[in-house]
């Protein structure tokens, strides 16, 4: 939507998988396979915006510290900006499944030494660069499902993609069967519906000097 709204910008998607679509996308756009945590095949200062979202599961807290936020940083020009959006790794929750499921993903943050604050300590990150003369951080509690409008929704599919993606870890921590996990994935997205089940959300952005 972005491409055709500003078709004089180039817009460049990153990921560490071939997701991509293929046909169909319009001449302002273009679709990379690497990875962050290598150094990215740009120069310094190529991009005027960087946006990066739903990448707290990804990285430890060393990554986002030496790798991520630096290279960021190396790409942004000067006078640019950089968001991202995070949230905590934990659901608020009256639900039971949400409660369980909230628990097994801290547990497996923690032990891989991922931050399960990421999106509070982005700002802090980008602080320590000194690359950056505005640094913004605001907080919302995203309420799961469609009581939460499209974002409620949005997050939702987020965290039942990303429990999913922890399928050949979380049944052995949990002790229960791989056909159970998945059912309580499932009935989380039913859950959610019925109870109040809310999420904290971090958008943080930085104008760089």
């Amino acid at each position: 939507d972005m491409a055709k709204q500003y078709p004089n910008s180039m817009f460049v998607g990153i990921d560490i998988s071939p997701i991509f679509p293929t046909e169909g996308l319009p001449l302002n756009v273009a679709f990379v396979e690497n990875n962050v945590l290598d150094v990215l095949p740009y120069e310094d200062a190529s991009f005027d915006f960087i946006h990066q979202k739903f990448m707290v599961c990804a990285y430890t807290g060393a990554q986002w510290e030496e790798k991520v936020i630096p290279e960021i940083t190396r790409l942004t020009r000067p006078d640019g900006w950089v968001e991202l959006v995070e949230s905590d790794s934990y659901y608020t929750s009256d639900g039971n499944v949400a409660n369980r499921l909230s628990k097994a993903l801290q547990d497996f943050m923690t032990l891989k030494g991922m931050d399960c604050d990421i999106g509070k300590e982005i700002p802090r990150i980008l602080g320590n660069t000194n690359a950056f003369s505005e640094i913004k951080n605001k907080k919302q509690a995203v309420v799961l499902g469609k009581k939460g409008g499209k974002s409620g929704e949005e997050t939702l599919r987020f965290c039942t993609a990303a429990l999913r993606s922890f399928r050949s870890f979380f049944p052995a921590n949990m002790n229960i069967m791989p056909e159970h996990y998945d059912a309580l994935v499932e009935t989380l997205s039913i859950e959610a519906e019925k109870t109040t089940t809310f999420i904290n959300q971090y958008r943080i952005c930085g104008h760089k000097m």
